[in-house]
């Protein structure tokens, strides 16, 4: 069986948001050529983070794989912390993502009478590309999906820029 990306410019290959929902709020979010390939590239501020969303599309029902690629190239955490004052709950952990890098992203199926199904989840970014994958199934009667992805503010200064690429919503045809 054939596989088919649901996801329109999932590489950015226009080289800007054709098919996509970009949300900045209080720092600009780009479309950018990096290593030769384009790249939404986001950056969260002080205060707000942003968030990408690709256009809703349908799909039958049935097995999914939902992929992208991510980097945050200049995150660096925050070490020493111990000597420094943060009133944030939890701070203590190594791994209290609001420190660090991390990315939020959600798929939001719904049907005909309004109910929904999601799988939402986040993970820690760094340095590395890494690729992120989800696979599951589209139940019966649930055929419209709305992808999200979100980044956090960045209140120390420690995130930096992320690139994200290769969008792909593969199902079975």
């Amino acid at each position: 069986m054939k596989q088919t990306n649901r996801i329109k410019n999932g590489d950015f290959s226009s080289g800007n948001f054709d098919y996509w929902r970009p949300r900045g709020y209080d720092t600009p979010i780009t479309v950018e050529l990096r290593e030769g390939n384009f790249a939404a590239r986001m950056v969260g501020g002080r205060n707000q983070g942003q968030n990408l969303a690709a256009e809703i599309f349908s799909v039958k029902p049935g097995a999914f794989k939902f992929d992208f690629d991510i980097e945050a190239p200049e995150a660096v955490p925050i070490e020493n912390t111990q000597h420094r004052t943060f009133h944030i709950q939890g701070r203590e952990t190594a791994d209290n993502p609001l420190i660090n890098a991390f990315v939020v992203y959600t798929i939001w199926m719904t049907n005909d009478q309004g109910e929904s199904t999601i799988w939402t989840s986040w993970r820690y970014v760094d340095r590395q590309s890494q690729t992120i994958t989800v696979e599951g199934i589209t139940p019966e009667g649930y055929g419209r999906v709305d992808i999200q992805i979100a980044i956090p503010s960045d209140p120390f200064g420690n995130k930096g820029c992320y690139f994200l690429d290769n969008f792909q919503f593969l199902t079975l045809d």
